[in-house]
C-alpha cells in the first residue's frame, strides 16, 4: 500500500501536456454508480461480466450529498462518503485482479480522510494498492484555486467551498503514479470518466473535438443504469415496457472510445433493461440546460447534432458532439455552503371516507398549536397530501370528484425556521395528532435538523 505525494500541490490552470503518449488504441470505462445511494452489487456484476473493462468509475455526489457530507463533517463526522469501505470491499479484489483503476468522487468534502480508509480496507484484505487523491485548496490571500495530490486534511478547502474541477487532476495523478484507486473531491461529473480517455488515449487540453465527444460519453455513462432501463420503464407504453425480470436484471453501462474520439456506450450481454435510441436520449438531455453550449470544466459541448445509432441490442454508437463557439469556460463553477435554519417535518396518514378533510384538520390544527407557542411562524410552514396534490401536477379545488374517490393519503407538513427550538417544537405539536388530532390517523413520523445547502457561483480564478 501507498500513500501519494502528501505535500504536492498544483495551479489549476491547464497547461497542455507535453508529449502526450497514446497507451491504447480504445479504452474500456464503466460506470459503476451513478448516485451515492447505488448498489454495490451490480458494479461488481460488471465487472464480472465485461472483461474489456480498463477502468470502473464511481459517480457518487451530488449538491444534496456534498451538503450532507459538509453537515456530517462540522459536527465532527466524516467528510467522505460513509459507504466506500463497503464499496471497496466489495470491489477491489477482482478490480485489483484484474488491473482496473478505480476512479470515485467519494472523497466528498474530505478525500484524504477517504484515501486513508481504502489503504485501511486494501490492508485488511492483504492488498497492495497505490492510492491517488485529487482535491483543491484554496488560497484565501489570494483567491486562488488549485488542486492538490496528498493525504493532508489542512489542504481542504476553506468554509467548506467547493469547485468543479475538470479532468486534468486525475490525469495527473495516472500520469504520475499510475494509481489503482483515485479519490476525488467535487469534480464535474462526465470529467471523472474523460480523465482516463486523456490519459490513455494520448489526447491534449486543445483536441476540442475529442474532448467533446469523449465529455458526451462521460455525460452518457454519468447516471448509471439510467442509460440503460431503469429510470425508463413505463407499463403501457410499448417503447417502455420493460418486464419485472429484465428490470431485475440491468447491466451498468460502460463505453468504448477511440483515439478519434469514436464513442460506442454498450451493456453486458445478454443483460436485462434496455439500451437504445431513447434510453440515451433521454439521459443526453438530463441536467442540461442549454444543448448549444452544455458547459464542463474541459470543454463546452454544443450537443444539438448528437444522434444514436444502435449498432446491436447492447451497442449504441453516438456521434455529433462537437464543442461550441465558446470553447472551454473562463470561470469555474463554485459550491459554497449556505446556513438556511432548521427544518422541522411531520407526516401522518389518513384512509377511508372523507380522509382528506380529516387530513386537512390535522394540517389546522398543527398550524394553530404553532401558532399558540410561537406565534408569527406559520408562513414558515409548507402543507401538501401525498396521493392528491403532493406532486402539483394538476389544479386541485374542493369540488374535484377524485377527492371523494382518494381513500389512502398520507399528509406531509415541512417547516424551515430560523431557531432549533421552533423545528422541535413542530415535531412535538405534530406527535400531538395521535390523540388530539382527526380520527383514524396513524404512522406518525418526524424530525428535524439543520438545513444547509450549496448555493453556486463562479470562482474568481
Amino acid at each position: 500500500m501507498e500513500n501519494q505525494d502528501r505535500d504536492e500541490m498544483h495551479s489549476c490552470v491547464i497547461k497542455l501536456r507535453v508529449n502526450p503518449q497514446k497507451r491504447r488504441e480504445k479504452v474500456y470505462i464503466g460506470c459503476g454508480a451513478g448516485f451515492g445511494g447505488d448498489r454495490s452489487l451490480a458494479a461488481l456484476k460488471l465487472l464480472q461480466r465485461v472483461k474489456e473493462l480498463n477502468y470502473l468509475v464511481l459517480e457518487c455526489l451530488a449538491e444534496r450529498t456534498l451538503a450532507e457530507r459538509y453537515q456530517v463533517m462540522v459536527s465532527g463526522g466524516d467528510g467522505y462518503d460513509s459507504r466506500i469501505s463497503d464499496w471497496m470491499s466489495l470491489l477491489l479484489p477482482l478490480a485489483m485482479e484484474r488491473r482496473i483503476c478505480i476512479i470515485t468522487n467519494m472523497g466528498a468534502m474530505d478525500p484524504c480522510g477517504a484515501q486513508e480508509k481504502v489503504l485501511e480496507i486494501a490492508g485488511s484484505l492483504g492488498l497492495r494498492v497505490s492510492v491517488a487523491v485529487a482535491h483543491e485548496v484554496i488560497d484565501t490571500k489570494s483567491g486562488i484555486l488549485d488542486h492538490v495530490k496528498g493525504p493532508e486534511k489542512s489542504y481542504l478547502s476553506e468554509g467548506g467551498v467547493s469547485t468543479y474541477l475538470g479532468a486534468a487532476p486525475i490525469v495527473e495523478c495516472l500520469e504520475k503514479y499510475q494509481a489503482d484507486v483515485i479519490i476525488t473531491s467535487r469534480v464535474a461529473d462526465a470529467a471523472l470518466f474523460l480523465a482516463p480517455m486523456v490519459y490513455e488515449l494520448g489526447w491534449n487540453w486543445d483536441d476540442l473535438k475529442q474532448l467533446a465527444q469523449g465529455s458526451l460519453a462521460g455525460h452518457l455513462l454519468e447516471c448509471g443504469c439510467q442509460l440503460t432501463g431503469g429510470y425508463f420503464m413505463h407499463p403501457g407504453d410499448k417503447y417502455r415496457d420493460i418486464s419485472f425480470p429484465q428490470l431485475l436484471d440491468l447491466s451498468l453501462p460502460y463505453a468504448e472510445i477511440s483515439y478519434d474520439g469514436n464513442v460506442c456506450v454498450a451493456k453486458a450481454e445478454g443483460s436485462g433493461g434496455v439500451l437504445n435510441a431513447y434510453t440515451c436520449a433521454e439521459q443526453l438531455l438530463y441536467e442540461v440546460g442549454n444543448p448549444s453550449a452544455y458547459v464542463t470544466p474541459d470543454v463546452i459541448i454544443d450537443l444539438q447534432d448528437v444522434t444514436f445509432h444502435p449498432l446491436c441490442s447492447s451497442k449504441v454508437l453516438c456521434t455529433g458532439a462537437k464543442p461550441s463557439a465558446a470553447l472551454v469556460p473562463d470561470k469555474l463553477l463554485q459550491l459554497v455552503p449556505k446556513d438556511c435554519g432548521w427544518k422541522g417535518w411531520g407526516e401522518i396518514s389518513y384512509g377511508g371516507y372523507e380522509c382528506i378533510k380529516r387530513a386537512k384538520a390535522a394540517e389546522f390544527l398543527v398550524r394553530s398549536w404553532m401558532e399558540e407557542v410561537f406565534p408569527g411562524v406559520n408562513h414558515h410552514i409548507l402543507s401538501y397530501i401525498i396521493g392528491l396534490d403532493s406532486v402539483k401536477a394538476t389544479n386541485i379545488d374542493d369540488s374535484a370528484s377524485w377527492w371523494k374517490a382518494s381513500e389512502d393519503i398520507r399528509l406531509r407538513m415541512d417547516g424551515l425556521f430560523e431557531l432549533r427550538e421552533h423545528a422541535i417544537q413542530f415535531a412535538r405539536e405534530f406527535t400531538a395528532l395521535y390523540t388530539n388530532g382527526p380520527a383514524g390517523g396513524g404512522g406518525i413520523s418526524t424530525g428535524h435538523k439543520k438545513e444547509i445547502v450549496l448555493e453556486k457561483q463562479l470562482s474568481r480564478s
